[in-house]
């Protein structure tokens, strides 16, 4: 009876685990979609320009296998990389401050204004399930984490912090911890980070005199358990993925003009695949980081570009220290401050790719600094 009693109260709370779970997307896009506004419907000045004849566009897509990628990725790939942006911004903040002191709710709802955002952006595109699911489901692991996180810092964190006279040793290996993830997460998935070795780092860690015990010790406890969680969610999420989903493409396809052979010759990772004469020249690449870091190297060579996976629009997102005034050819989707540097604006825009050699110089010039173009 009391075996039967256990199950029952285990199963309850097991269901009402699970109501919260699938509550979490569709509160946090209530909240996106009541807490931002409307998009512009206005045309995308310049997509015309540089368009391809119709004979070479077909024998581009014909010969090459992968060229097109479906264009709604570019702005649904976003949120997905907001995440790495908070990683990379919670690494800023804990290198100076105290994580207790870290907007963990504002990360949260940012990351559901954002896709609600996106989804509006790519309503008129046809519905690609793989990314929304996507989106649900790291949305949700997102909200989670960053929930408990605040909540812990915010009790027991802060109160070993106001024990503790200074960082210990334990805060900085973890402030290290969370720069290295950050980067790493630049160019590979999270699930792939090496919580095990950064556990047993902490784990080993010797605490230097002066450092207080009470503090420090409840660093390597606390941050241990969370990383040895993370590591067997990482290896569930990795198995998945192998057994349901096909591999990423890690490349990406680029139509460009100008002396195309001669600015990709030296770029890592990237081989020309068909050359066209006048019509240009198609090269692969790698994908992510690397690629938004070569852009601006082959602009300033005198490549400009025809397509980028197939298409003539891209989400763009740049960073700067105040309102910028966007050139001709794009069209601002949403401007904001950092939660974590109130003082720096993140602004992503649509862009033409065929006026982006002129786009991203211009808003070089205007002080901001290119994060992120967004490849699909």
């Amino acid at each position: 009876m009391f075996l039967f009693r256990w199950l029952k109260r285990l199963a309850k709370v097991a269901f009402w685990l699970v109501v919260l779970i699938v509550l979490i997307p569709i509160a946090g896009l209530a909240y996106g979609f009541l807490s931002t506004s409307s998009l512009p419907a206005t045309p995308l000045p310049g997509l015309a320009e540089g368009r391809p004849a119709e004979a070479l566009a077909a024998k581009v897509r014909t010969e090459i296998p992968d060229y097109v990628r479906p264009e709604e990725s570019t702005f649904l790939t976003y949120p997905e990389w907001a995440i790495v942006y908070a990683a990379r911004e919670y690494a800023g903040f804990v290198a100076r401050n105290s994580p207790s002191d870290f907007p963990y709710w504002a990360y949260i709802g940012r990351f559901w204004q954002d896709y609600a955002m996106v989804i509006r952006a790519s309503s008129d595109h046809p519905f690609n399930f793989a990314n929304h699911q996507m989106l649900a489901v790291i949305g949700t692991s997102h909200t989670i984490e960053l929930a408990l996180q605040s909540v812990y810092e915010n009790t027991v964190g802060r109160i070993t912090g106001a024990i503790a006279a200074s960082p210990t040793a334990a805060d900085r290996y973890l402030a290290t911890t969370a720069a290295d993830y950050a980067a790493f997460l630049d160019q590979v998935p999270w699930y792939e980070f090496p919580y095990a070795n950064e556990r047993a780092g902490l784990k080993a860690l010797a605490r230097p005199a002066g450092d207080d015990e009470v503090r420090f010790a409840e660093r390597r406890a606390a941050f241990g358990f969370a990383w040895w969680i993370k590591q067997g969610y990482a290896d569930l999420i990795r198995s998945a993925l192998a057994a349901t989903a096909d591999p990423a493409l890690l490349d990406i396809h680029v139509w460009a003009k100008g002396p195309v052979g001669e600015a990709t010759r030296p770029e890592a990772d990237t081989a020309l695949e068909l050359d066209m004469g006048d019509g240009g020249a198609v090269f692969v690449t790698r994908r992510y980081q690397v690629f938004t870091d070569m852009i601006p190297r082959l602009i300033e060579q005198g490549v400009s570009f025809v397509e980028i996976g197939g298409n003539d629009e891209i989400l763009v997102t740049v960073l700067s220290n105040g309102a910028l005034d966007l050139p001709d050819g794009t069209r601002e989707l949403f401007a904001y401050p950092l939660p974590a540097s109130p003082d720096v604006r993140r602004t992503g825009f649509v862009a033409a790719v065929p006026r982006l050699h002129m786009t991203i110089p211009a808003v070089l010039t205007a002080g901001a600094r290119l994060e992120h173009v967004y490849d699909y």
